[in-house]
């Protein structure tokens, strides 16, 4: 009986370490707090390429921010409720700046942002690398969201992942990029999508 009791235990142990290895220790937030003004630090980069939105990006001559992926919980980023018309309001010695969110920050933490060169520069010169002390908060893009500047769904348009379009009175959403595959026959492709 006590044999079997350490047996357990040792694999009660061995199974919790796994699971927790596995799983991670809370690597993500549950829902993005919108309007929660927080305290961090900027960094910036210039990469070119596909952002974890699935769409092209220059952080050289674009205005966006890549945020930590600790924020990030959809197991496709693609899909994720940060590329569906967030951005980020940041503030640096009197200046504010919004840009939208178009990447993920593997080596940043959750109060750390990397900005894009551009938008960067707009608060600080590049050469300082890293500027402490800034407020950020996410923001709705547009003030209404991605509801108030959707357009029209036009078939033959390409639509990036997280894009919001209106198609026959009723907002939908990309879940996957597509050449504009229609909305409600390409349901893989597009959710009905709830204006906030």
């Amino acid at each position: 009986m006590h044999l079997r009791t350490r047996l357990f235990r040792w694999t009660s142990v061995v199974l919790g370490a796994l699971l927790f290895a596995v799983l991670g220790a809370g690597t993500a937030f549950a829902a993005l707090p919108i309007g929660e003004s927080r305290t961090g630090k900027a960094t910036w980069y210039s990469d070119a390429g596909y952002g974890a939105c699935g769409t092209p990006i220059d952080a050289s001559t674009q205005d966006l921010v890549a945020i930590s992926h600790r924020w990030w919980t959809a197991a496709n980023p693609n899909n994720d409720e940060l590329c569906a018309g967030i951005s980020v309001e940041v503030t640096y010695n009197g200046r504010t700046i919004t840009v939208p969110v178009k990447d993920k920050c593997p080596s940043c933490g959750p109060e750390h942002i990397d900005l894009s060169r551009t938008a960067f520069q707009k608060l600080a010169a590049t050469d300082l690398g890293v500027i402490n002390g800034i407020t950020w908060k996410f923001v709705r893009a547009g003030g209404g969201g991605a509801c108030s500047t959707a357009p029209a769904w036009t078939a033959g348009t390409w639509y990036p992942a997280g894009t919001v379009v209106v198609y026959a009175g009723r907002h939908y959403i990309a879940e996957h990029g597509n050449p504009g595959y229609d909305p409600v026959i390409s349901t893989w492709y597009w959710d009905p999508y709830t204006c906030r």
